[in-house]
């Protein structure tokens, strides 16, 4: 007489011989056949060969347990005297039991050229709609989080199809020095990083999705230079990621600064991306060229780096922005006179970006605030892009937290707290023009009047 598998008295599946609780509602199984008397030593659990490296994983695993290569479920599942377990063991037929196959697996779908196709689930949790950037070392993707009610965000994917290790190792480690650098970073205008994992041999950076526009995207599409105003505004919003980068311990050389890096949102805000390249400091050691020519310093192409490198990269990325002139299609270190391209820069800004862009280091600026500073003598005039600091009273960025000037806190002074001082400086300067007393008190009183009205 056959043995049959054990069902269940609650929902009437069938389960394998041997489970203790149902595989389709868990319900506790009462009834449990017995072996025969010629019990056999226990059976391994059936497993699963990845077609990579021929490890045995678990025939439930989705991926191989020594090298995460995909476990393809057409892969043959081996497992110790499988071939006559039911029938030996227990004297029963296969076909009584219905076996429970190991759950699909989404294998990784790819073009010819490598990239992935949309539809494609990374992890189990992101999928892939489109390409959105492709370089020499990786591709871009936008993504649906199917976690967080498909929450859109940006996977980062390295590309591994290299036939030299060592230039593996090398795009490896590039790899994972920027997933741990932007994960250990927290500035407003700097992505978010979500997610960092692995499937075979594509490696993986998931981060915030930034809603807007490249600003070499925003040049192209207007055909016409940016205005002063706008850009000495991004330019504050920069100096301010800069400046966090440059004194993070050890210091942070971003290396690549250029118009593509740079996201404005509809509001005005400013996203720097890419940090592929960017890299700890180190003042000893050597590296490599690494950069966009055009953009990147003279030391730069010595593989000699320090935050200096950085504001030069700013004043070409300026230059480019006010004139439409871009350096890439000329000669390196070639910039002409921003007013020559554009008379309608102030010379103040000309002067500015003259000064970032000197070919000796020492001739800089010293650092982003310095240069900071100097955008906020200009933008004096545009209340919109800065605010006085409560400790000081100097001019800072509009979005800075804390005052470049005196290191104290600053983000709760508005720009309407700026008008405010502003007028007030107004009323005091109208008293030595007029030269009157009485006038002086009546546009003191117009003054409390206004303040009193805006409450």
């Amino acid at each position: 007489m056959k043995s049959t598998g054990l069902i269940c008295n609650k929902c009437g599946f069938k389960n394998l011989i041997g489970e203790k609780y149902c595989s389709e509602c868990g319900n506790y199984l009462l009834a449990r056949p017995q072996k025969a008397s010629n019990d056999k030593p226990p059976v391994k659990a059936a497993t699963i060969k990845c077609p990579n490296c021929s490890f045995d994983s678990e025939a439930d695993k989705k991926f191989c347990s020594q090298c995460g290569f995909p476990l393809r479920v057409d892969t043959k599942i081996i497992g110790e005297n499988t071939s006559n377990f039911f029938e030996d063991d227990f004297n029963i037929d296969s076909e009584d039991l219905e076996l429970t196959k190991p759950e699909p697996v989404v294998v990784i779908k790819k073009t010819a050229n490598g990239l992935l196709t949309p539809g494609t689930l990374l992890q189990s949790r992101y999928k892939i709609t489109k390409l959105i950037g492709q370089g020499g070392m990786g591709a871009i993707y936008l993504a649906d989080d199917t976690r967080f009610s498909n929450r859109v965000c940006v996977a980062k994917e390295m590309l591994d199809h290299f036939t030299d290790e060592e230039q593996r190792n090398i795009a490896t480690s590039n790899f994972l020095r920027e997933a741990d650098m932007l994960s250990s970073m927290h500035h407003d205008g700097i992505p978010e990083v979500y997610d960092r994992f692995s499937e075979g041999n594509r490696h993986y950076l998931v981060m915030e999705y930034i809603q807007g526009t490249d600003l070499e995207q925003k040049s192209e599409q207007d055909d016409e230079p940016f205005d002063e105003k706008s850009v000495l505004n991004w330019s504050i919003q920069i100096c301010d990621i800069l400046s966090y980068l440059h004194n993070q311990k050890p210091p942070i050389i971003y290396r690549d600064m250029k118009p593509a890096n740079l996201i404005l949102t509809k509001t005005g805000k400013i996203y720097m991306v890419d940090f592929g390249i960017a890299r700890f400091f180190n003042p000893i050691r050597k590296g490599t060229m690494v950069g966009t020519q055009g953009y990147a310093p003279p030391e730069q192409y010595r593989g000699l780096m320090e935050p200096r490198s950085d504001i030069f990269a700013l004043g070409a990325t300026m230059h480019h922005l006010l004139t439409g002139r871009d350096p890439q299609d000329e000669p390196p270190f070639s910039f002409p006179k921003v007013r020559t391209l554009n008379n309608k820069i102030s010379v103040s800004t000309e002067k500015l970006i003259e000064k970032a862009l000197e070919k000796d280091v020492g001739d800089r600026f010293d650092s982003a605030e310095d240069m900071l500073k100097s955008i906020m003598k200009i933008t004096s005039n545009y209340l919109d892009g800065v605010k006085i600091c409560p400790h000081c009273n100097n001019k800072v960025g509009a979005t800075k937290q804390f005052c470049p000037h005196c290191n104290e806190y600053i983000s709760s002074i508005s720009t309407n707290d700026l008008n405010k001082r502003s007028f007030r400086k107004f009323i005091l300067s109208t008293k030595f023009l007029v030269g009157s007393n009485v006038t002086f008190v009546l546009l003191n009183i117009v003054l409390i009047i206004i303040l009193l009205l805006k409450k």
